[in-house]
């Protein structure tokens, strides 16, 4: 479990496990769960698991055949890869920096410091991280949830200036995956988690997203994120949240 606030509201989140009612607290939410909680504000999840408990050699075989191609040339290119479960403020503020930077090239909104900081406090983030063998560069960086039952990665940011080395971002990233995935299972985890899979067919982004990450084998699952309200403001808020993603969906 991790404690942190937003907006006026002291939220906990809970992983691969029910609530649990504490003082003090507006919102427990309760991500990937697999089966509905009653009581709760419930939202259907799809994501895309690996099986750590396979031979290493079962998880590569698994694999699409260019994507090992892209592991094996990111090996022989020397690209250089880093991770740590315990990772230090400097690498914090390395991440967020180029996290944030990556987001507003997409569009999408800068990085939740004060989750993942609390993540931090709870031993529960890795960071990791690969970089350009000829410009030293910091090109992919990996931010994962740990749990003792399973890695979810969180955030992928990966950086590009020109066709040349979007390729090796390309193969850094491939590689930086597979490097995430050998020390998790090193680790005793049991599952490598995409942090996400699109079961819609409209958008293409997201579809391009999906093929990558199918292309590490693995196995697509229905989950549930729920949310619990504690206080009259925990539940307010949560209803507004829910009723603004609706509109969202509807919109789009």
């Amino acid at each position: 479990m991790i404690v942190y606030n937003k907006q006026f509201l002291k939220i906990a989140e809970f992983y691969y496990q029910p609530p649990v009612a504490e003082r003090g607290l507006d919102i427990a939410r309760c991500y990937y769960q697999q089966a509905p909680i009653e009581g709760t504000q419930q939202t259907v999840f799809h994501t895309l698991q690996i099986d750590l408990t396979q031979d290493a050699e079962q998880i590569l075989a698994a694999m699409k055949k260019d994507n090992r191609q892209q592991i094996r040339y990111a090996e022989r290119d020397g690209i250089a890869t880093e991770g740590s479960s315990a990772p230090s403020d400097e690498w914090m503020q390395q991440f967020f920096a180029f996290y944030d930077a990556f987001a507003q090239g997409k569009g999408l909104p800068p990085a939740n410091r004060a989750r993942l900081i609390a993540m931090r406090e709870a031993n529960m983030l890795d960071l990791s991280r690969a970089i350009d063998p000829q410009s030293g560069e910091t090109i992919v960086w990996h931010c994962t949830l740990l749990t003792p039952q399973a890695a979810r990665l969180v955030h992928s940011a990966s950086l590009a200036r020109d066709a040349a080395q979007s390729r090796t971002t390309a193969r850094a990233n491939c590689w930086l995956h597979w490097q995430d995935i050998v020390r998790f299972r090193e680790a005793g985890l049991a599952t490598y988690d995409f942090g996400g899979w699109y079961a819609g067919e409209e958008d293409e982004a997201k579809l391009r997203i999906n093929k990558f990450k199918e292309s590490f084998g693995g196995k697509v699952v229905q989950l549930y994120n729920v949310d619990r309200g504690l206080t009259l403001r925990g539940a307010v808020a949560i209803r507004a949240r829910h009723l603004l993603e609706n509109w969202k969906e509807r919109k789009n």
